[in-house]
């Protein structure tokens, strides 16, 4: 079933959630080789080909987590939400929703933020989609004295891996709970039809 019902989450829903794990467990290590490169670079001693390769890889990937998760979000709001496991008390539900709720906020932010910190950029650097290296700035470029500069929206990129990494951290160990100590089947639902 391509869709989600009241028990279970549908073939779209469950491909999206794997597709998109995946994609993330690789663009967390992928900035920091491209931030590394990058610092390299502006020292006088890194490799130009590296850079751009690695801010391609990037940009790409970051550009398709948003298309992705902008989809998702909607596949969500056109489908129903299985419930949760029965046993869980007020507390367990406020918190699986609010969970949920922050990391739709950060795929959305993540990929923004990083997007913004391109485009205020001060200097000439690409902005890579695929082999295209000239998409719009949703920023406007930033001036010595602006506020808003390449410095604030990275400083809320890297805020964002790090909050994304306490809540996956928090997300990943309730669906191991569930599955192992509960027996509950709720990571099961996220694993088959």
């Amino acid at each position: 079933m391509l869709r989600n019902t009241r028990d279970r989450w549908g073939l779209v829903t469950r491909s999206l959630h794997w597709l998109m794990a995946a994609m993330l467990l690789a663009q967390v290590p992928l900035g920091f080789l491209m931030v590394e490169a990058y610092d390299a670079w502006l020292a006088g001693h890194g490799d130009t080909a590296q850079v751009m390769q690695l801010s391609r890889a990037h940009n790409t990937n970051g550009f398709l987590i948003l298309i992705l998760a902008l989809f998702r979000l909607s596949w969500r709001l056109g489908n129903p939400v299985p419930d949760l496991p029965g046993a869980l008390v007020a507390w367990q539900r406020i918190v699986a929703r609010i969970t949920h709720l922050a990391l739709y906020a950060l795929l959305l932010v993540f990929p923004l933020s990083g997007w913004a910190a391109l485009s205020a950029y001060e200097g000439e650097f690409p902005i890579f989609f695929f082999g295209w290296d000239r998409v719009f700035r949703i920023v406007p470029q930033a001036t010595e004295d602006s506020p808003f500069n390449s410095d604030l929206f990275g400083e809320i990129h890297e805020s964002c891996w790090k909050v994304g990494a306490v809540i996956l951290l928090l997300h990943i160990s309730a669906a191991l709970w569930h599955e192992y100590i509960r027996r509950d089947g709720a990571l099961s639902r996220m694993w088959r039809p």
